[in-house]
């Protein structure tokens, strides 16, 4: 059975930080399908922490074969926004979204939360007036918005599975969001 494309990225990306000696946590989810009836079960927050001394990354990942991701509650979940928008209320938490466009050359970027709800909140209450270069779409955060607030996730495929360059990502966020 082959393995779902989402969850081969989480891989390559635990396996990528691993390889680079970063701690990189992924939560797991409980399937509803192992509890009894009627039990209940939190949500996760994040997907994962990424962690490098001094700071803290908790991240949701994201994968897809479009060139968007949708800003439906099915894709993107108001607890994981609210989430990540509570993380870099902490000094030393850096939150954000990990999106990978795996049809588009397998693009690879982090969203900082912020960057994300200020493009979420452009979008969604149609205000013309921005600085974003590329079109501007109410439903979803698209390829090209991604390219221009996010900070890409250089990536280089071995034989069949993607190694990922965690450790220049992390400089660089650490760069851009020190507190």
């Amino acid at each position: 059975m082959a393995k779902n494309p989402g969850k081969e990225f989480e891989e390559d990306l635990k396996k990528s930080a691993k390889d680079q000696n970063i701690f990189f946590y992924r939560i797991k989810d409980v399937s509803p399908m192992m509890l009894k009836p009627d039990a209940r079960v939190s949500k996760n927050d994040f997907d994962s922490f990424i962690y490098r001394k001094p700071n803290l990354f908790p991240v949701e990942l994201k994968s897809t074969a479009q060139k968007s991701f949708s800003f439906s509650e099915k894709i993107i979940k108001k607890h994981q926004i609210q989430a990540l928008k509570e993380a870099v209320e902490y000094d030393g938490l850096i939150a954000g979204f990990i999106f990978n466009f795996r049809n588009y050359e397998n693009f690879t970027v982090f969203v900082h939360i912020n960057d994300f709800l200020d493009y979420k909140y452009v979008a969604q209450n149609k205000i013309t007036r921005h600085n974003y270069i590329s079109k501007v779409n109410k439903s979803s955060i698209s390829l090209d918005i991604c390219k221009e607030i996010g900070i890409e996730i250089k990536n280089f495929k071995k034989k069949v599975r993607y190694t990922y360059y965690i450790n220049q990502l992390l400089d660089e966020l650490i760069e851009k969001y020190r507190t």
